[in-house]
């Protein structure tokens, strides 16, 4: 592995994408997701904080997808988003749904939760299987 293999552009680009991922689902999803979380997003006084922290916590995700496709000698879209799947079955979709189902949640947040990270990592998979 090498981190010359790395695209900055492409992980800011991941990064930008996922965001947008998070917009469009949360937002479709709002309704279900603060009832089943149980949360008022418009009473959180530390709203845009936690938005800063969700946008660097992508950043990471990126970057660190990134750095694992670099151990790849060449990097397809269906490499990029096989590992996708793997990183979400195997890393997130495990985490959030015992951890929430420890918390006392129902069925309902973890897999709004879930489906989100999936489609989160396969955006960020088509990004660096494209480039």
């Amino acid at each position: 592995m090498s981190l010359t293999t790395v695209d900055t552009f492409a992980i800011v680009l991941a990064t930008v994408v996922s965001m947008i991922v998070g917009t469009i689902w949360y937002t479709a999803l709002a309704r279900s997701w603060r009832r089943a979380s149980r949360f008022d997003l418009l009473g959180d006084p530390e709203r845009h904080g936690n938005i800063a922290l969700a946008a660097a916590a992508q950043g990471v995700m990126a970057t660190v997808f990134s750095l694992l496709l670099a151990h790849f000698e060449t990097v397809t879209l269906l490499d990029a988003l096989l590992s996708a799947v793997f990183l979400w079955l195997g890393f997130v979709a495990t985490t959030v749904l015992v951890n929430r189902r420890f918390q006392g949640f129902g069925w309902d947040l973890p897999l709004i939760e879930a489906g989100h990270w999936l489609v989160v990592l396969l955006g960020q998979g088509l990004v660096f299987g494209s480039f």
